[in-house]
Order: structure tokens, then sequence, then C-alpha cells
């Protein structure tokens, strides 16, 4: 049975385990150092990043004001090109939905690729209750799931581990569910990455059934967008029959135009580059291109509850890039484990006790003290989620719940008794006088406080009160000066009063008779009540949008991103284009080489390979025979080293780039664009795209970059120029 958290242990009892645990503490450390400056040195290259962050943020704002419209909208859309739309109101509904999908096709296996959503819901536990094993397909995933173990981090789960460990694993476990390790791995990061590939690569061209997350579903066109590494993405979204995607409904945006935003900030904010090795943008069902039957299962799960709270609902702004966790100083010590949930880290802390409303257990109500406040989330998020600020929110709806079910408690009586007298002007001239006294006691006095204050005193020095108030120095020092008395502060009292009003004016729970499409909505327009469509997306766009170096200067840096990513560029001109193919191939080697149907003859008039053809069409079992692929494209991306596919002229279907070991791409200069707004401007938004960004890769193993997980292990990009 796949592990679940336990979320009955508070995270003080949890981060005990972690903070004793030096191989731990060491790999976040590196793990979290790597990332951070990795982050920071892309995030500086670009001089609009500060607009990028406030347009993230402005977008799925408007998104979350519009999301019942919204979601309708992406309905039409998905249904209009052979989709399937299903609506879930909580986790149980989104797990039978999606067994049921899996059971119709008769199989009793999935491949998944990687997606919070269904850890949230702990769909593996679902499928092997009715007999259904998922085969996680993320290297960490991998590793985590082979392991028999949770994961720590949104974005590298198996963080926790070693290279060592990671070999253990798999020469322990890989023989029970498939290919087995060979004997004689070590832990050279590129042999593990070798065996994960091997181990998986005959499920993933036989598997007929495939799960999903999503990055962002785009409302205007139905479009899912998945931002991956590795190739696995890639391989469970092109080669299944039928493919289910699980995506909260906070992940639409309202129109293609908003990737050019998004695009920007994921990257950098999550592995630190400037673009992932692979995002796959589809569009409905895909027959010829893609699975023939898909499935978007829209899941609420607490998230409406989470929309209408005026003060929390930034958390749903959250688009998972887990820049918050490597700059917490608290997440750096502890791991993901003490947070009981996928959910990790600041953003957990404040996302889980909102989805988790009205069912929270001694886990949620310790996760809003799992933060020193010192904002870094914040500086870091890319959508500016004021995460501190959300912290003392639930903070003190601990407290008021506390105060409510244990008013004789001990702290609340002592904050009472402090409440009085900060309410109070003459209490507190009498406290500071107090002060003053206390103040000339020796330290050791405060440091062994009398029971039960020792608990406190003997974790921690007391702060010493000074011996003269800031009062009564000033009224010494500057006695021409009146000091007045303070004016009336409102009371604490007073401000608890005001705050349960809010609290209490909760959306209205949608009963279990009515049908999740309806219930949805419904509690989506309920939490947005009348606050909700009032705003207005701006066509004011602060960032960049279109660059301004000449054909060369473009033609450079895009090699010298390529190259960056460990592809190899060369350049040629259309005379010398096929002699130049035919040289990449023999360098490979390549016996054999896949092209599309429409492939210029030029192209291929001095290649001695043998010749594949996509006509009629390959099927997985010719791909996976064929050492190389031909392929031309729909445009370059130079600032980020892309290479966008969108299966039209000389590129053919998505699978044709995916599953030969060795890629080779032709470039002319009139497809070379500089910046990524230009990109998403010249592709079509409905066409069925792939954005390489170099070749497949992981960083799963202590963070070293391997590249060949799943997806080509060779990259060769030629650059056709007229000036040579």
């Amino acid at each position: 049975m796949s592990k679940v958290f336990d979320t009955e242990l508070p995270f003080p009892t949890l981060a005990k385990t972690a903070l004793a645990d030096a191989q731990l503490r060491a790999n976040l450390a590196h793990a979290t150092t790597t990332i951070r400056n990795k982050r920071l040195k892309v995030v500086g290259e670009l001089d609009d990043w500060e607009e990028l962050r406030n347009a993230g943020a402005a977008i799925k704002d408007y998104s979350l004001d519009h999301l019942d419209e919204l979601c309708v909208e992406l309905e039409k859309n998905v249904t209009a090109h052979g989709g399937v739309v299903h609506w879930a109101r909580d986790a149980a509904e989104a797990n039978d939905i999606v067994v049921k999908l899996v059971q119709a096709t008769g199989v009793d296996s999935v491949v998944k690729v990687k997606s919070m959503a269904t850890a949230e819901i702990e769909l593996n536990v679902a499928l092997e209750k009715h007999g259904i094993t998922a085969y996680e397909t993320d290297l960490a995933e991998l590793i985590v799931q082979l392991g028999d173990d949770l994961p720590s981090h949104i974005l590298v789960p198996a963080i926790h581990k070693n290279r060592s460990q990671i070999r253990q694993i798999f020469l322990d476990e890989m023989g029970k569910s498939g290919l087995a390790a060979p004997a004689d791995l070590s832990n050279d990061p590129q042999e593990l990455a070798a065996a994960a590939r091997a181990h998986l690569r005959q499920r993933f061209l036989s598997a007929k059934v495939a799960i999903s997350g999503a990055n962002f579903v785009i409302a205007d066109t139905g479009a899912v967008v998945v931002v991956e590494s590795e190739g696995n993405g890639r391989m469970c979204l092109t080669l299944p029959e039928t493919l289910i995607s699980v995506v909260g409904i906070e992940k639409v945006l309202p129109n293609w135009q908003s990737l050019e935003v998004f695009m920007q900030l994921l990257p950098r904010s999550s592995t630190g580059e400037r673009m992932n090795p692979y995002t796959s943008i589809f569009t409905g069902a895909t027959p010829g291109n893609g699975p023939s039957d898909f499935h978007l299962v829209l899941i609420d799960n607490g998230r409406s509850s989470a929309l209408a709270e005026e003060t929390g609902r930034d958390v749903l702004r959250c688009i998972r890039c887990s820049a918050c966790l490597n700059v917490c100083p608290v997440y750096e010590r502890t791991g993901g484990h003490t947070y009981g949930n996928p959910y990790p880290g600041p953003i957990g802390a404040v996302l889980v006790p909102q989805l988790r409303r009205g069912q929270r257990t001694p886990l949620e109500d310790s996760l809003p003290y799992a933060s020193s406040l010192c904002g870094a989330c914040y500086v870091a998020c890319p959508v500016k989620i004021d995460i501190p600020k959300i912290l003392v929110r639930l903070r003190s709806e601990v407290v008021d719940e506390k105060r409510r079910e244990h008013p004789r408690d001990p702290e609340l009586l002592s904050m009472r008794v402090i409440e009085k007298g900060f309410s109070s002007a003459r209490l507190f001239q009498r406290a500071i006088a107090l002060g003053g006294l206390v103040g000339r006691l020796p330290l050791t006095t405060l440091r062994l406080l009398p029971p039960p204050l020792n608990k406190w005193s003997a974790a921690r020095d007391a702060p010493l009160p000074p011996a003269t108030s800031f009062r009564s120095w000033f009224a010494r020092t500057h006695p021409e000066e009146n000091i007045s008395s303070p004016a009336p502060v409102t009371s604490t009292a007073a401000m608890v009063h005001h705050h349960d009003a809010l609290h209490d004016a909760k959306p209205g729970h949608v009963g279990s008779d009515v049908a999740g499409r309806e219930g949805v909505l419904s509690s989506i327009s309920t939490a947005l009540g009348t606050k909700g469509h009032t705003s207005t997306l701006s066509s004011q766009r602060e960032y960049r949008i279109a660059g301004t170096l000449d054909a060369d200067a473009r033609r450079g840096l895009l090699k010298d991103r390529l190259v960056d990513y460990r592809a190899n560029v060369v350049e040629c001109d259309s005379q010398t284009l096929a002699s130049t193919i035919n040289q990449l191939l023999v360098a490979h080697p390549s016996q054999s080489v896949a092209a599309a149907a429409d492939t210029p003859a030029q192209w291929l008039s001095e290649i001695a390979a043998t010749v594949h053809l996509d006509e009629p069409a390959l099927s997985v079992t010719d791909l996976d025979a064929i050492d190389s692929t031909l392929s031309g494209c729909a445009v370059a991306i130079a600032q980020t080293g892309t290479i966008v596919l969108d299966s039209g002229p000389h590129q053919g279907r998505r699978a044709l780039s995916l599953i030969p070991d060795h890629l080779i791409v032709v470039i002319h200069d009139d497809q070379i664009l500089e910046v990524v707004p230009e990109g998403v401007a010249r592709v079509a938004a409905n066409s069925t795209q792939t954005w390489i960004s170099g070749p497949s890769a992981t960083s799963d193993i202590e963070l070293e970059r391997i590249e060949g997980v799943h997806g080509p292990r060779t990259l060769d990009v030629v650059l056709v120029t007229s000036s040579l």
C-alpha cells in the first residue's frame, strides 16, 4: 500500500526527528543553497523581473476573481476539441472519477507524471484499493515510491536521499516491479539515471493509460500545459491511448497570452533555469498525435473555501515553483516530511490549513507556527504571495479557536492580563515602571524563572528589561517637551470580535445531493460573493514583449544558450545543409533516421543512413528501433535557448522527436525570435506543442545534472544562416 502522511502529529514533534538526522540536514543545506544560487543567477539576467512578478500576480488575481466563468469557458473549449471534463468537489469524488475511468479501459496499471494534485488526494492509494497499480515515472518520485517513502520537496521529492541511498533502493526494489537494476550498479548519478531509464522504458512504450496533473490550463483555448525536464512527462502525455489529467481549479489562466509571463516566471523560480528542458502543450484529444481519449478532472477539494478568505485567497496564486522552500530557514533545517503533507515549506504552512478548513488536525494548527516570519518567502515568490501576512492570520485563527474551546488555558489567561495592560495607559505606565525594577535584577534570575514559567526560561535566555523606560529618559532629558497621554487604543477584544465576525462569514457548503459540476461552480460563486468579477485584465504589459537584437545577434545568443544546455550546435548555409545533417548522423553514429513525410528532399539528399518517413505512421516499436530523428521547428527563442515544435511543416508527430535516442533540429534565421512573448505570439494557440530546451535532463540525484533520462540523450541543432 502506498505510504501516506500522518496528519495527527504536530509540526514540532515531527521536526524533532528531522533535526536529529545529520545526513538529512546536510542534504537539505546542499540542495537549497544550490537551487537558491541558480535561481538568483538566472533571475538576475532579466531587468524586467519585478514587472513579470507584478503581471503574474495580476493575472492570477483576475483568474480567481472570474474563476467560475473561466472554468465554464475552459470546459467548453476542452469539449470542443474532443476532451471530456469532469468535476470533483473533494478528494473522494476525484478518486472515484479516476478509478472508474481507468476501470473502463480494462487495464490494471497506469503510468503517472509527477503531480501535486494527485498526491494531495492520495490517488495512488485509491487506485490500489481497486487493484490498479500506479507507476510513478519522474525519477525522484520513482525513488520515493520504490523506497516506500514520502516526498519532501515540491520540485525534487527525493531531496532527502543521497546517491548511496538511492543505489541501495534501486538494487533492493527495482526487480520487484519490473526490470531489475544491474548487479554491478554503482552510485554514479549517470548509472543511476540509466537504470531508471531502462526500468521504465518498456512501461512507457506499452502503457495504455496515463495520469498527469498540469501546471496551467488555458480557458480561452482549452490547452493543458505540463512543464517538466526528464521526458517522462512527454512519454505519458504522448504515447498512451487514454490520458487523465487531474487539475486544481486554481490552475486556470484566462488566455493564451498569459503564458508569456508564466513561462518566464516558473522555470527560473523552480529549477533555476531559463526554461525547463520540456514543456508539452495540447488541447483536448489528439488522435494520431497523442491520446485519442482525454479526460480533464477539475477538483475543488477546499479551494473554494480558500477563495472565500479575503486575506488568504492569495495562496491560490501559487504556481508550485518551490522558491519559498529554498529560501526558508525552517524548511532548510527540518525538510518536507515535518509538514505532514505533500505541500511542504511556507506555502504548505498556509495552503493546507485553508484547504482542510473544517477538518483540521493538530498538524494544521501547528503549521502556521512553522516559520520565523522572516519574509524571505514573499521576496522569492514569483507571484507575490504575502505568506507571512497569511501565517499571522492563520495563527490568530488557532488562538481564537483555542480561546473558545479552552477559555481557562494559562497562556490565554496571561494574554488577557497583557491585553488589559496594553489597553490602559495607566496600567501600561505601571508595567513599564515594574519592568525597570526587574531590569535591575541579576540576569541569572531571569534565566531561572519559577514553575510553570521555567519551561520557557529553560530553553532560552529572557531579554533583560531596560532599567529606564524611553518615556522616563525622554522626560528627564527633554523637560521642555510636553508628553501628552496617548490616544485611546482600540482594544484587542474589539479587534478579536471584528475578526470573529469576518471568520464566521463562511461560504455555504453544497449538499451531497448536488452533482459535481453544479457543486463546484456553486461553491466558487458563493466564495466570490459580490466581490468577484470586479477586476479587469489590463492590456498594459510593462515587461519586455519584443526583442531588439539583429539576426546575427539573435543567432549568437541562441547558440550560447543551447550550448549552455549541453546541446551540440553547428552552423551552415543552405548549400551545405544536407552534408551537415549527414555528418551529424555519422558522428552519432546512426544507421537509421526517422523524419516527417513532408521533410524537404534536399535535407535528405546526402544521408547515408536508412531514412524512414512517417507515412504510413511508424509504430512505437519501429521508432524505438530507429537511432535518430530529423525535424524542422516552428520557432526558436534565443533568450531561453528554446526550440518550439508544433507538429507543423517538416516536424511531424510528437512521438517522432521523443522516442529515438538522437534528435537533429534544423532552424533557419527567420525562425529565431529573441524573447518568450514573441514566441507565444508566433505559435498557434490550439496547436499541439513541445518546447525543447536542451536534451532531457534531471537533477534529482544530489542536484547533479544528467542528460537523457527518458527523452533523446543527444540534441544536435543546425543553424542555417544566410551570412556564411
